[in-house]
């Protein structure tokens, strides 16, 4: 089985990237921190603000169900997939290619 260069992926795809492809919309926004419901746990509500995400650090945390981490994370906490899978499905889900790692 091919490894998976993390770093390369979470440099690629952003936190942008995964929220838009989640279809989350944020009950509050400051400058590059948003609060809103969070997908992990599935909030219904819109206006639920117990997911904080920072854009620029490229990092979330869910104050209810204390889910947190990078983009590659959040995906793989929604989809509740293992990180290996959960980045095989992302770069599906962009249409983009999954940057491997060649050689060991």
């Amino acid at each position: 089985m091919a490894g998976v260069d993390f770093n390369a992926l979470r440099n690629k795809i952003t936190m942008e990237d995964v929220l838009n492809q989640l279809g989350f919309v944020p009950a509050s926004q400051t400058g590059d921190q948003l609060h809103g419901p969070c997908p992990v746990h599935g909030s219904t509500s819109a206006g639920s603000r117990s997911l904080s995400v920072n854009l620029q650090a490229g990092r979330y945390y869910c104050h209810k169900c204390q889910s947190h981490g990078n983009q590659l994370e959040l995906w793989a906490a929604v989809h509740r997939l293992p990180i290996y899978e959960a980045a095989s499905d992302l770069c599906r889900a962009l249409g983009r290619d999954v940057p491997w790692i060649e050689r060991w």
